[in-house]
């Protein structure tokens, strides 16, 4: 894994709040604006009438707010915000220098009720600045991350809502289950305030096989889940709740399964028979079902070596900074 470096060093402690709720989860997630450059079809560069290279300013997808637990800070946890890794490239798949998160305020009252925290993506040498795992094929990436919660309307999502291996098999998981995500919808997510969509599925494909990806081969749950540009890097809950296995289990309960990360085209793959080539028939378009990276990716980032020498950095500058402040 390449090493961690942030180049803006940052640290965020929040009360325990956990987003049990889908008015709570709404909280939980951003949209992620940035600025690409978008190109032709044989990938040269789009120019404007100056010839200049054309920029486009937008909605770029989703991600979404996590609390990492720590002894020295209980009740309280230290924030990341995750998303889909190929939310942050630009159209000639580098990573963008930086993007801006759109948040939703506390002021209901303001116009808009919303404001923007821009974060880092590379350095000055294109290098990826957020937590990843150095496989290209792995489509999930984290930062820490300080957010005024006096001014922004936001939760978490703690780890212990995480699906994991046990969760998958005490609770019987399977093919059917209900689920659900909270994203961006590019063709509408508000004028004055952030408004995320809902849309829920079915949990289509489990195997501990892995799967061949837009980004390459990875680990993935398989959903009947429609989704659309704007909608990586969404989280997407699962509900355990009634009859799991043998158990009734009462009321409802909501773990985060992972991430969003994309869809599936209508292209079948064919090997040729007078050759070792392979070609795809069909189109382009969607069938409706998506593939999750499962949340499992994002403990394993949230617990790497360089994750946790970032956050006893960051825990020892806080309490330093308590200390002096005595």
């Amino acid at each position: 894994m390449r090493a961690f470096c942030l180049a803006m060093t940052t640290l965020l402690i929040l009360s325990f709040a956990r987003a049990q709720s889908i008015a709570d989860q709404k909280e939980t997630v951003a949209f992620v604006f940035g600025t690409t450059h978008p190109l032709n079809r044989d990938k040269t560069v789009i120019k404007d009438p100056l010839g200049h290279r054309a920029e486009l300013k937008g909605a770029l997808g989703t991600g979404f707010f996590v609390g990492y637990p720590d002894v020295r800070l209980t009740p309280r946890l230290y924030g990341y915000f995750v998303t889909a890794k190929h939310v942050l490239r630009d159209f000639d798949g580098t990573f963008l220098p930086s993007i801006r998160l759109r948040i939703n305020v506390n002021d209901t009252s303001a116009d808009p009720a919303f404001d923007f925290l821009d974060l880092p993506v590379t350095d000055s040498k294109g290098n990826l600045l957020w937590l990843h795992s150095g496989n290209d094929a792995d489509d999930v990436v984290a930062t820490p991350i300080a957010v005024d919660q006096s001014k922004f309307a936001m939760k978490v999502i703690p780890l212990d809502m995480f699906v994991d291996d046990a969760t998958l098999k005490t609770s019987a998981v399977e093919e059917g289950d209900s689920l659900y995500f909270i994203g961006l919808m590019a063709q509408y997510y508000g004028a004055k305030r952030n408004f995320p969509v809902i849309r829920r599925g079915t949990l289509a494909l489990m195997t501990d096989e892995k799967i061949a990806t837009p980004t390459g081969e990875q680990q993935a749950f398989i959903a009947e889940l429609q989704s659309w540009p704007g909608n990586s890097g969404s989280p997407v809950f699962l509900s355990l709740g009634g009859l799991r296995g043998s158990s009734l289990m009462l009321g409802q309960k909501l773990n985060l399964l992972g991430i969003l990360a994309g869809g599936f085209l209508n292209e079948l793959p064919f090997d040729l028979v007078t050759g070792a080539q392979q070609v795809s028939l069909g189109n382009d378009a969607s069938v409706g079902v998506s593939y999750i990276v499962p949340a499992m990716r994002i403990t394993e980032l949230l617990k790497s070596g360089p994750a946790q020498a970032e956050r006893e950095l960051g825990i020892w500058r806080m309490m330093h900074a308590t200390q002096r402040r005595r």
